[in-house]
C-alpha cells in the first residue's frame, strides 16, 4: 500500500471569510439595528437593499465580508463557554480605536443590551464592547490593530 505524499504548503487554501449567513426573526429588523449602530449602508446591496417584509437582508462590511440576515425561528446564539467559564462571543468584528466610543455612545442612546460595562480595555489584544443583537447572539466589536 503506498502512501499518499501531502506537499507541504506555505498558505492555507482559505483566503478571507466571504459570508455570514446569520438566522433573523425578522431580517428587516435585525439589518436596521446593524444599520442604526454601526452605520451599514442600508442599500449597498442590489440583491436585497433594507426593506421591510422580507426574508432576506445582505449588509456588507467595509471589509467585503457579506452579511446575510434570512428569515428563521432558529436561534443561533453564537457564543460559548470556556473551561474556566468566559462567555465568549463567536463573532467579533474589528473597528477603529478612533471610533469605538462614538459606537459606544450610540449603543447607550439606543438601548444595546451591553454584556460588559463600558468599553473593556484588553491592553495589547485592543478595547472591546460586548452586546446582544436584536436576535440574543452575543457579538463583540474590538479595535485590535487599528
Amino acid at each position: 500500500m503506498s502512501e499518499r505524499i501531502v506537499e507541504k504548503r506555505t498558505q492555507p487554501y482559505i483566503i478571507d471569510l466571504m459570508t455570514l449567513y446569520l438566522p433573523a426573526k425578522d431580517p428587516y429588523l435585525t439589518a436596521k439595528w446593524y444599520v442604526d449602530v454601526f452605520g451599514f449602508d442600508p442599500n449597498a446591496s442590489s440583491h436585497s437593499p433594507l426593506q421591510p417584509n422580507t426574508d432576506l437582508v445582505v449588509l456588507h462590511t467595509a471589509s467585503g465580508l457579506s452579511l446575510f440576515f434570512i428569515q428563521s425561528e432558529d436561534k443561533l446564539t453564537l457564543n460559548f463557554y470556556n473551561k474556566d467559564g468566559y462567555n465568549h462571543a463567536v463573532l467579533l468584528f474589528r473597528v477603529k480605536n478612533s471610533e469605538i466610543e462614538e459606537i459606544y455612545l450610540r449603543m447607550k442612546e439606543l438601548g444595546v443590551e451591553l454584556s460588559t460595562d463600558g468599553i473593556k480595555d484588553r491592553g495589547g489584544c485592543g478595547r472591546e464592547i460586548a452586546f446582544y443583537d436584536p436576535d440574543g447572539r452575543k457579538v463583540e466589536i474590538n479595535t485590535y490593530g487599528t
